[in-house]
């Protein structure tokens, strides 16, 4: 019995011993386990850390042979830690299983996932995005493009994955979108340094480019940025000679030409030669791009010298074979940067360079913008319609910009005279009640046009078209060919530029201020003759002529100025230039011009708003006169106002309420709606015409007049 007890306890025992000893194998698996979990674990995120903090760049120029860029940047836990970084981590890899089953459409099995089913999963996963911003579909990739750029709260590492993974086509569409995020785009790289200088490279550059294919201005340009560049080059190595080398290099400064001017003198003569197609092949072919991008890193944050740089960019993407080596030199990442600029030139340089490189828009898609023609508005891609076009047009002495800046508060008060129905689109009483509404009317603008018309009337494209001007021969940018100057001839050049900007393929209201009314009244009547011609031989032709709806006249001399006539009293001490000598009142070129005119509106019933100008302008020399008196600015039909204000200030409104803006506003809004509605109306008549449609209509109680 004692046998059988003992026998049974040490089986007892040994039985709990195995049990114990089983536990623990477990145990010692399950920390085993654990163990190689979290060192994994460790692991991984020191992967996905150092994977965060170094992204590479495999695109090289053709310089720099097939290396690649390593891009360090450090990792700060405070801002990344780990447990957002795993639940991160953990929250992509579901949206990205969640996405490709709803793809497929099967969604219920989704209610059993973690973290809760969101809706439009699709939209919060980089990847996913990307693939669909390449879809061969137009419109879903435009789309995905879309919402990759409404992206701003992702990490750092998941826009760095989108930009190493973007092609062309998503990267331009990237940028041309408002306020994207600028962490979408890889810094330029790096270009590789050179034992020449950048003043070495430019007048290398300058002297290799063909002789051929350019006109004499062009050629005076080169002569003139080589010969500055000689002269600089001569200072420097005398200052060394003479005063010792640097011991007084302040004196040396006093003759050097500053670096600024230097570099705008040969980007000036670059601007010409990249107008040629062919010119702009040969640019790339020379590195051009890179020694442009070594000029942007030693002027920054000069908006002079970065407005050339981005004029010779849209200048070179009208090519469409060199946007490749655009894309891939990285000047699209600045592109971005210098469209948001405050210095209106520059975003509009900027914004046509960007619309010249994007064929997937379907408002540039068949679009050039040359040089010239600047964008106001809509600087990127936009959804909204696009309804007309107005097309603003400087005078003499002006700018494409300057021109249409706001006036002072200060300046004249605009006292309307000839204003007797009170048909202010706002009272002027409503001035405080309308800034607080739309703070944006209280801040001044140096563009008008931008900042008030484009808020006021979304639905239009803004252009504006910059020509060169001057007074005097004495000062002329270039004296060569100074016949091509004269109204005639411009012309022509514009109206070319303006078509292949895709100007009379929708309703156009011209604003024009001075001698920019004149050269629009020539470009309409040429505009019209070249449609007929086209015509008769069987071309497709958009008129201009045909879609113009209105214009605008800010005190143009019809009839001629005064200020020619004093040009000519003193012409072989003042020696006027082509633009002046055409101004002279009783001109027989501007009768002509403006009876042709005349008859255009007439037959046309093109609505004409005008204004004239009542205050005299100093023209220097304490000379002061009416630049246009009221005889000339009034063209005899349609709509005219005198104001009490001078030439110079008759275009700038002193304010969002003042009578000058707002009779503007309401002239080109009614002529938008009698547009829209004349169009709308020719449409429906030809889609109305079946008998089934008029009984339709009869139905309704309605005739196709209603």
């Amino acid at each position: 019995m004692t046998s059988l007890t003992c026998l049974r306890r040490i089986s007892n025992q040994s039985v709990k011993e195995g049990k114990i000893s089983k536990f623990s194998r477990k145990v010692k698996v399950g920390s085993a386990l654990l163990t190689c979990a979290a060192s994994g674990g460790l692991l991984y995120v020191g992967y996905r850390h150092l994977d965060k903090s170094v992204h590479y760049k495999p695109e090289v120029t053709g310089s720099e042979g097939a290396g690649k860029y390593i891009y360090l940047k450090p990792f700060n836990a405070k801002q990344d830690d780990l447990v957002t970084h795993v639940k991160s981590k953990v929250q992509w890899n579901y949206h990205a299983l969640e996405s490709i089953v709803l793809e497929n459409g099967e969604t219920g099995w989704t209610s059993f996932l973690p973290f809760g089913r969101k809706k439009h999963r699709l939209w919060n996963d980089p990847r996913l995005l990307l693939l669909k911003a390449q879809s061969e579909n137009r419109e879903e990739r435009l789309a995905a493009v879309r919402a990759l750029a409404k992206r701003h709260i992702w990490h750092d590492h998941e826009y760095r994955m989108v930009a190493q993974s973007c092609d062309r086509r998503t990267l331009i569409g990237l940028a041309r979108i408002n306020n994207v995020d600028e962490r979408f785009f890889l810094p330029p790289p790096t270009v590789q340094t050179s034992e020449e200088t950048v003043e070495d490279e430019l007048r290398k550059l300058l002297a290799t480019l063909p002789k051929t294919s350019i006109d004499p201005c062009t050629k005076y340009f080169t002569m003139l940025a080589l010969r500055e560049g000689q002269s600089s080059q001569a200072d420097d190595q005398t200052g060394s000679l003479v005063f010792g080398g640097n011991h007084l290099s302040f004196i040396t400064s006093l003759s050097k030409v500053p670096e600024e001017s230097l570099f705008s003198s040969y980007l000036l003569a670059l601007v010409s030669h990249s107008e040629v197609i062919s010119h702009c092949k040969e640019l790339v072919r020379l590195g051009a791009l890179q020694i442009l991008m070594r000029i942007y890193q030693r002027q920054p944050h000069s908006p002079k010298v970065n407005c050339y740089l981005a004029q010779i960019i849209a200048n070179m993407a009208v090519c469409e074979a060199l946007h490749a080596e655009i894309v891939q030199a990285g000047w699209v990442t600045l592109l971005v940067k210098w469209k948001k600029s405050k210095f209106t030139e520059l975003a509009s340089q900027a914004s046509r360079a960007l619309a010249n490189l994007d064929r997937d828009d379907i408002n540039s898609k068949e679009v050039r913008y040359a040089n010239g023609i600047n964008i106001i508005h809509p600087l990127g891609r936009t959804r909204k319609p696009i309804h007309a076009d107005v097309v603003f047009v400087h005078g003499l002495m002006g700018g494409a910009f300057y021109t249409w800046r706001q006036g002072q508060e200060n300046q004249d008060k605009e006292k309307l005279v000839s204003l007797t129905d009170g048909a202010l689109a706002t009272p002027m009483n409503d001035e405080n009640q309308i800034d607080s509404e739309r703070p944006w009317v209280s801040r001044f603008t140096d563009c008008w046009p931008k900042s008030w018309l484009a808020k006021d009337c979304p639905n239009i494209r803004i252009l504006t078209i910059t020509y060169d001007t001057q007074l005097t021969e004495w000062v002329s940018k270039c004296p060569f060919e100074s016949e091509k100057r004269s109204i005639s001839q411009r012309s022509g050049e514009i109206i070319h530029k303006l078509r292949e900007a895709g100007l009379g393929q929708r309703p156009i209201i011209w604003v024009t201020h001075s001698m920019g009314g004149l050269l629009v009244k020539q470009m309409i009547l040429d505009s019209e003759n070249l449609a007929s011609d086209e015509t008769t031989s069987g071309k497709s032709s958009t008129s201009i002529a045909g879609q113009t709806r209105a214009v605008i006249f800010y005190s143009t001399p019809h009839h001629g100025t005064s200020l020619a006539a004093y040009s000519q009293q003193a012409k072989y001490l003042l020696l006027p230039s082509v633009e002046v000598k055409e101004l002279v009142q009783g001109s027989p070129y501007l009768r002509s011009l403006h009876g042709r005119f005349r008859a255009f509106v007439q037959a046309k019933q093109i609505p004409i708003l005008s204004f004239g100008e009542k205050k005299a302008t100093n023209i220097g020399l304490s000379i002061r006169t009416l630049v246009v008196p009221a005889s000339s600015s009034n063209p005899g039909f349609g709509e005219h106002y005198d104001l009490d204000m001078n030439h110079l200030n008759i275009c700038k409104p002193a304010s969002h309420t003042s009578p000058l803006y707002q009779l503007t506003l309401q002239f080109i809004n009614t002529n938008l709606q009698q547009s829209f509605t004349s169009e709308l109306t020719e449409k429906l008549s030809h889609e109305l015409e079946d008998d089934e449609s008029e009984k339709l209509l009869s139905m309704l109680g309605m005739t196709f007049g209603d």
